[in-house]
């Protein structure tokens, strides 16, 4: 019985250390936001947009043409002329400033089709581009999305910037608000004193020297996931992207509960398959909670005054996180707000042990499958750099053969 006490007394003392550490790293996270953030000088940026299909485009391109700066182009890749996004970005060609060109990639062959649609992109790079951006299409820049990321590089000198997504619902479903929670947990953590590589594909931006130092498009050959890649070419070379707090980029989010996971197994496959070590840490902190509530409730349950103080302190931390969570956006988008949103929150409050399990249920199932799917195509993942394409949502409307060979 000692000894069942003792682990009680223990799971509890790690659940209430957690949850401490989460509450005071959102509330540095928090600290002073918003910061005036102004590049010194507005060098020639061109920013890579890779694209498929035009669902958010109409929202998105006067959002990203809004940007506070003044020397920037678009270089916008899809992967056919058949894609209803050319048709649009064909007609944006044609508006003034900032410029945009169309670049057609072609299907992936052995590769993420937006890893192949990126590559496209830096083809065509003029030589007075000096900074290369990349932003994701299903993203809603703010006009300073731009002259925060140049202005790591320029003020603070640093070889790259990079942000991270910042998930609000876009429905009014509560497995949408439920993925925005669980994002949330992640991206109010402020990356820049983790000891890891972190970079996200769909906010980054780096001088063209340091692209062709990292040697970019060799690192991106044959592979499926960006970001990872990109994080994995800065360590060889002993660089590190800093991500300023300021970095997060608003994104709408619209999932059933399967999309939910399909999601979230992805993202921890790509860590999985990348960056063991960092996904097996984030896999014992998403499991550590339940398994600390299983070990506590028989104390619980014997109505330990102890333990109901832990209860209690780790609802009071957990309301603490939500309230600071829920400042912080509005300190970066006073905008956002809504029934949708109200949702959001209220899903943050009361539905903390569903979407926290959905969460530590994705990266416990990122090492069970080599296969993913995503933006309509099947891919078989073998290796960092070893991607095989088995199909596709179009080759299974046309009848077409699957682009790549399937595995043995």
């Amino acid at each position: 019985m000692a000894a069942a006490d003792l682990l009680s007394d223990l799971a509890l003392m790690v659940w209430c250390g957690q949850n401490l550490v989460s509450t005071l790293a959102v509330a540095v996270y928090r600290r002073g936001l918003p910061q005036p953030e102004v590049p010194g000088v507005e060098p020639n940026v061109a920013v890579i947009l890779p694209v498929k299909s035009a669902a958010n485009l109409d929202r998105f391109l006067p959002l990203l043409r809004a940007q506070k700066y003044r020397s920037f182009r678009v270089v916008a890749a899809v992967e056919s002329s058949d894609d209803p996004a050319f048709a649009v970005l064909s007609a944006a060609e044609r508006e003034p400033r900032p410029s945009i060109e169309t670049v057609v990639a072609g299907p992936a062959v052995n590769a993420g089709q937006k890893v192949w649609n990126q590559l496209a992109a830096l083809e065509r790079l003029a030589p007075d581009d000096e900074i290369v951006a990349f932003i994701d299409a299903d993203t809603a820049p703010t006009p300073l999305w731009l002259p925060r990321l140049v202005a790591v590089i320029v003020n603070a000198k640093r070889p790259v910037a990079t942000g991270y997504r910042w998930m609000i619902p876009a429905d009014g479903r509560l497995s949408s608000a439920c993925l925005a929670a669980a994002n949330a947990s992640i991206a109010s953590l402020p990356r820049g004193v983790l000891p890891m590589p972190l970079v996200w594909g769909g906010s980054v931006a780096m001088r063209r020297t340091t692209l062709e130092a990292i040697d970019l498009k060799q690192a991106w050959r044959g592979a499926i996931s960006d970001d990872s890649q990109i994080a994995e070419a800065l360590r060889r070379h002993g660089l590190v992207a800093h991500a300023p707090r300021q970095g997060l980029l608003l994104t709408r989010v619209s999932c059933s509960w399967r999309e939910f996971l399909a999601f979230g197994v992805r993202q921890y496959r790509f860590v999985y398959l990348h960056q063991p070590k960092n996904w097996a840490a984030a896999a014992l902190t998403l499991w550590a909670p339940p398994l600390c509530i299983a070990l506590a409730a028989p104390a619980l349950i014997a109505g330990s005054a102890l333990a109901w103080a832990a209860l209690a302190l780790v609802l009071v931390l957990g309301e603490a996180r939500v309230r600071l969570r829920r400042s912080l956006q509005r300190a970066l988008w006073p905008e956002v707000g809504g029934p949708d949103d109200e949702r959001r929150w209220r899903a943050e409050r009361w539905l903390r042990p569903v979407w926290h399990f959905l969460h530590a249920l994705s990266a416990a199932g990122a090492p069970l499958t080599r296969r993913i799917e995503w933006a309509g195509i099947r891919y078989f993942v073998r290796g960092p750099q070893d991607v095989v394409i088995e199909g596709s949502e179009d080759c299974a409307l046309n009848g077409s053969i699957p682009r790549g060979r399937s595995p043995q």
